[in-house]
């Protein structure tokens, strides 16, 4: 099954918070990762060799659009091009992107699919256009 939205960091941290119980501090910056796989399910970060040359992206508040709301969904997109610079050596598959609140390690936030796959191959440049990275949040009507 396909995993996309807010992590279960991320769902936790903002329902203490909304209830009064526990204040949540909202990262300065955020980091994108690329992912071969759903990342919830067997989804492996390219941090693993032989993409030894992957990291992260940073993104800041301004490289989101400000969230809308269409009943029943919530979404957000990069408002800006999201650079990884160029391949230096293949990295296979990529098919979700999730958003992580430090360079390495850190928690997920939440996650989505890519809007197309891609095979990054080596000198392949890696760029997501604006818009092309997307977060959705479905409130449950049932």
């Amino acid at each position: 099954m396909a995993y996309e939205g807010i992590s279960e960091y991320a769902s936790k941290k903002l329902l203490d918070h909304l209830v009064g119980k526990a204040a949540y501090t909202m990262p300065t910056d955020v980091y994108v990762a690329l992912f071969n796989g759903d990342p919830l399910g067997a989804g492996t970060e390219l941090a693993d060799p032989p993409a030894t040359d992957y990291a992260r992206e940073l993104m800041a508040d301004t490289d989101w659009v400000a969230a809308a709301f269409a009943s029943p969904v919530t979404t957000s997109e990069s408002a800006t091009d999201t650079d990884f610079g160029v391949a230096g050596s293949a990295w296979g598959t990529v098919d979700y992107f999730a958003v992580y609140d430090t360079l390495t390690g850190g928690n997920m936030l939440f996650s989505a699919p890519l809007t197309a796959s891609r095979n990054i191959q080596l000198n392949d440049p890696v760029k997501f256009p604006a818009g092309s990275l997307k977060v959705r949040l479905t409130q449950d009507t049932s």
